[in-house]
């Protein structure tokens, strides 16, 4: 990260912010604080891991321990249903100077109570109570959870304040990165060793991990104290009823706290039950009798997968927003299915799936909730607003595990079967969960963010073969060590799915190294994203740039109508190379203004290039009158690549803007093969005039006599006699346009006749007697030939307009 990227946009002093203390947060400072945190945050994961209510404390709890279906969802919920205390830390953190002293000290007691489980652990393998022994572990673990939760929302606001925005969720992304590896070497260790000392304690095994995990907790929060903590915002208002209710009337962040939630229900309903019926025994306990250490390879899997993805989702919020990167993590739940259909004979199959499917989509969500979260926090008044939103997800989402452990139980030893297949409450359980989740989408699908893109938009760059070279170019185009290295990077940027190194590319126009600079430029046209426009355009009105024509020719790839204006102003430039840039730029984004613009450019006194580009330009938007000014330059210039620039450009008023660079460009021996192509589609214009009702038989016989005509000319161009072949298409045309008018007269009233008929009718009329009339002067073969091409393609693209007499 650059010294920039890492300054805050808000800097009260010198620049810089400034701690609790007084002393600056300077960016090499800033960086060490975030290297810090995610070096300390290894032990906090190693705690969250085994003491937190997730699969293997809530194995122990179930299956050794002896926790009913109810106690297991209320352990499971005890988390969240501490979640109204956040509620106090607003008037705790309101009076006090620093929010790290009290956190830290809420939080290390909070971590003491690994040692409780330990000792649990320990007394149930002395051949203790059971119910004494989950009354202990709900107990301390509600007092545990309740004691935190008045300190948590103090880490977000915290870090929040510490780590600028426009990096925060790449930075969250990676520090997740990290920190989930170490998770997934510590999970495996964890679950193997306790299928591999089987032989042991089963207890005495748990309290040693329980130990082990509770002093990396505690060092974890130590450790944090070192880390900078901003000082408090300069109009944080003092804590009154106002700032305390001021969450509850903003209806955006109300709404986003209460979708939160309601996932979390939905969520949470199933999750408790999942690992201790993977593991229970078949027989007895309607289980699956998966081996635990499968918990410890589902992690290294998911691990792996979210390690793999979860830095490019950190990218993808920081580029497209946090709610559509939500809404596609969200599907992680879709996973879930694979539970519902496990049995003792496939788990090994369907659990690594299950992983990794939960690996590469959960990042998302884990990480964009809080970090959309944070979007919609204003820093005035974070604290609040981040233990409002706690506690309102929280009290929502404690009734998951709770109800599900009430229907879990009433449906304790109930069997059916649905297709063949077996079911029992934990399916139930599960299909109700997936219902609900369903419900939950739908209301995050509501929430506003502000400046996020669309769901659709983000999934269309996602899900393209170019997005792995888009990623893999990222880190290079931000910190590429050589300016060579850089351009490179740049020039692997295509189309839709490079829209994630928008950022980056825009930043590189300014790069001291020009090649950069119109590297960069280029990318960004390639991109095509209207999002560059602003930034294209601010240069392209910058005299002293150097990259103005490529800018030019990006503003015109991108097609955004801001730009018609500026382009226009810089066809007053001395540059040529800048006119002609600009000239192609307008032809692209085309409209009234531009195509205007462009028709006034083929009188005016320009250099030769520049004219040949406004007259291919203005004739892809099918502006005919500029024939009489495109077929004069095309006659007159000895430059044989405008010259080919300036048939195309006839080619596209002739017929199809576009399809006529494939007849006069390419290999020599694809021509034969395009011109039989001219020669049937020629035919088939012919052909039309049979469907005439009147006159059948004159037009029969017509089409009949200019047929012949035709292979007669097909022969001549292969001879490369093209002036006879532009004579003999002469005739054809003027016959043809004789049969569909119905009137005969010199060349000028029937030409008059096909231009009242059908506009292009009557510039095919208009060509074929010009070139004929020209042929005497011209010299050179490729300019007949391209005559001869231009005349047949004509024959070859018309159609009779539909209500037409003759269609």
């Amino acid at each position: 990260m650059s010294s920039e990227e890492l300054t805050h946009s808000e800097t009260p002093l010198n620049g810089l912010p400034l701690d609790t203390e007084g002393r600056p947060i300077s960016p090499s400072r800033l960086r060490r604080a975030m290297r810090l945190n995610i070096a300390v945050g290894m032990g906090g994961m190693a705690w969250y891991a085994v003491c937190a209510p997730q699969a293997i404390l809530l194995v122990f709890f179930k299956n050794h321990v002896g926790a009913s279906d109810v106690q297991l969802g209320l352990l499971a919920a005890l988390a969240t249903l501490a979640a109204p205390f956040n509620l106090l830390s607003i008037f705790i953190y309101g009076n006090l100077r620093t929010r790290k002293t009290f956190w830290a000290a809420a939080a290390a007691i909070h971590r003491l109570f690994a040692f409780v489980l330990a000792w649990a652990a320990i007394y149930m393998g002395r051949g203790g109570e059971h119910d004494l022994a989950s009354k202990i572990i709900l107990g301390t673990a509600a007092a545990s959870w309740i004691l935190v939760t008045t300190g948590s929302s103090a880490w977000w606001s915290w870090l929040a304040d510490l780590v600028p925005e426009n990096i925060r969720a790449t930075f969250f992304g990676r520090r997740s990165a990290i920190i989930g590896l170490v998770n997934m070497v510590w999970v495996f260790a964890v679950t193997a060793s306790l299928d591999a000392l089987g032989f042991l304690n089963i207890f005495y095994v748990y309290a040693a991990i329980f130990i082990v995990a509770g002093l990396a907790g505690v060092a974890d929060i130590l450790v944090h104290c070192l880390i900078p903590e901003p000082a408090r915002h300069p109009d944080e208002p003092k804590v009154g009823w106002q700032e305390f209710t001021a969450p509850l009337r903003n209806r955006n962040f109300i709404g986003f706290s209460l979708a939160i939630g309601l996932w979390g229900f939905a969520t949470e309903v199933f999750s408790p039950f999942i690992w201790p019926h993977v593991t229970a025994s078949p027989v007895t306990e309607q289980g699956v009798g998966a081996p635990q250490t499968w918990m410890g390879i589902c992690t290294v899997i998911s691990q792996l997968a979210g390690i793999a993805t979860v830095t490019a989702w950190g990218v993808v919020m920081d580029r497209f927003g946090r709610k559509p990167a939500v809404l596609l993590g969200c599907l992680w739940v879709v996973m879930r299915i694979t539970y519902l259909l496990m049995t003792p004979g496939n788990y090994m199959f369907l659990l690594p799936i299950m992983a990794l499917g939960i690996g590469v989509l959960s990042p998302g969500y884990n990480t964009g909730v809080s970090q959309l979260m944070l979007t919609l926090t204003p820093q005035r008044n974070r604290t609040a607003y981040v233990a409002w939103h706690s506690a309102t997800v929280g009290i929502l989402a404690a009734g998951g595990p709770l109800a599900g452990g009430f229907v879990k139980q009433a449906l304790e030893g109930w069997t059916g079967s649905v297709a063949g297949f077996s079911v029992s409450g934990f399916h139930v359980v599960g299909v109700a969960s997936l219902a609900l989740c369903a419900l939950a989408y739908l209301t995050l699908t509501r929430i506003r963010e502000g400046q996020e893109k669309p769901f659709g938009f983000m999934a269309a760059r996602l899900f393209t073969p170019g997005i792995l070279r888009t990623f893999m170019s990222l880190g290079t185009i931000s910190f590429a060590p050589s300016s060579e290295r850089a351009a490179r990077a740049l020039r692997s940027l295509d189309g839709s799915s490079s829209h994630l190194a928008l950022a980056d590319a825009i930043l590189r126009l300014d790069d001291p190294d020009p090649a950069v600079r119109e590297e960069a430029a280029r990318a960004l046209g390639r991109i095509g994203s209207a999002d560059a426009a602003g930034a294209l355009i601010e240069r392209l009105k910058d005299p002293n740039s150097t990259i103005r024509p490529e800018i030019a020719r990006a503003l015109g790839q991108i097609a955004d109508p801001r730009a018609v204006a500026p382009l226009i102003e810089c066809l007053s430039s001395p540059s040529e190379e800048l006119q002609e840039a600009c000239t192609q730029a307008l032809g692209r984004i085309g409209g009234h203004e531009s195509v205007q613009r462009l028709r006034s450019l083929l009188d005016e006194r320009r250099a030769e290039r520049v004219i040949v580009t406004g007259a291919e330009a203005v004739s892809l938007h099918g502006v005919i009158e500029a024939a009489w000014e495109i077929l004069p330059h095309m006659h007159r210039t000895s430059n044989p690549v405008l010259r080919r620039q300036l048939a195309i450009a006839m080619g596209n008023l002739l017929g199809r803007p576009g399809e006529f660079y494939q007849y006069l460009t390419g290999e020599q021996a694809r021509e034969g093969a395009l011109l039989g192509r001219l020669f049937r589609a020629a035919r088939r214009t012919l052909g039309q005039l049979r469907r005439t009702a009147a006159e059948a038989d004159l037009h029969a016989d017509a089409v009949e006599v200019l047929t012949d005509d035709l292979s007669r000319v097909r022969g001549l161009i292969e001879g490369q006699s093209y002036r006879a072949a532009v004579e003999g298409l002469y005739r054809v045309t003027r016959r043809f346009v004789q049969t569909v008018v119905g009137r005969e007269g010199p060349d000028d009233v029937l030409m008059d006749y096909a231009f009242g008929w059908d506009f292009k009718l009557g510039l095919g009329m208009w060509f074929v007697t010009e070139v004929k009339q020209r042929m005497g002067q011209v010299g050179d073969p490729e300019l007949l030939h391209a005559n001869a091409l231009l005349a047949l393609y004509f024959l070859s693209a018309y159609r009779l307009p539909t209500g037409q007499p003759g269609a």
